[in-house]
């Protein structure tokens, strides 16, 4: 367990009837002969009842049983669609919302490269207030799987309530991580979007997951199912509120 800003990231052990969890180690390689486990990402919300009892002290929680209900449909591969045909994965996350996303993309990563769909996370996040890097949710996870070499996986990370000169900071602390990863100062916008959706003419090997802010999922969910070339079981969404 530990803490960043104001989440706090839990990594609990399971135990489940008839359903094997492997442990996904920094690499993205599956380690058989260890036991699974989940790991969550709890923004601090004491009106959220989840929320504030995994807040609690950790001397209150820890050791304690939860129940956990597996089930959706935000899920790979996505629903009603022939991931054989899915050239380009996109990945679209809002503070928190990185938590489904980052399995997906573990997931995908562990794909031999000739058949793994090409991936682009877009993530949003706030600058962190202790100004490194490794406090930003699994960014370090996910700077390693873009970086994949022979990949053409592309992060972008979006940093709000920062400045040119913060952020340039920041990214002289990451160091270079080659033309596949960038840094942007502000929000994740339309014109981020269209151009993670590539060329009209190949869309229709695109799929996109959003998982965010109620307002930044509800206005790119609409933005993506009518965009040219897309369609609406094309473009999943986690509502979680």
């Amino acid at each position: 367990m530990c803490f960043v800003d104001d989440r706090r990231l839990l990594r609990m052990p399971l135990n489940l009837v008839g359903i094997g969890f492997l442990e996904m180690p920094f690499d993205g390689k599956l380690n058989t002969s260890k036991p699974g486990y989940l790991e969550l990402a709890v923004q601090k919300s004491p009106k959220s009842p989840p929320a504030a009892w995994l807040w609690r002290p950790e001397s209150e929680i820890l050791g304690a049983g939860i129940i956990v209900r597996v089930g959706g449909s935000f899920i790979w591969p996505p629903p009603n669609v022939n991931p054989a045909g899915i050239k380009r994965v996109i990945l679209v996350a809002g503070g928190v919302g990185i938590n489904p996303l980052i399995s997906i993309f573990s997931h995908l990563y562990q794909y031999p490269p000739a058949v793994r769909p090409q991936i682009q996370c877009l993530y949003t996040t706030r600058f962190p207030r202790s100004r490194d890097h490794h406090s930003i949710l699994f960014l370090d996870r996910l700077r390693y799987m873009a970086r994949d070499e022979g990949s053409d996986h592309m992060l972008t990370l979006f940093l709000t309530r920062c400045s040119e000169a913060e952020k340039i900071e920041l990214v002289e602390k990451m160091g270079n991580a080659g033309g596949n990863q960038r840094t942007v100062c502000g929000r994740i916008n339309h014109k981020a979007l269209v151009d993670a959706l590539g060329p009209v003419q190949e869309r229709q090997g695109v799929v996109v997951y959003v998982c965010g802010t109620p307002s930044m999922t509800d206005d790119f969910v609409g933005f993506l199912k009518w965009s040219e070339g897309m369609e609406e079981k094309r473009v999943l969404c986690e509502k979680w509120w």
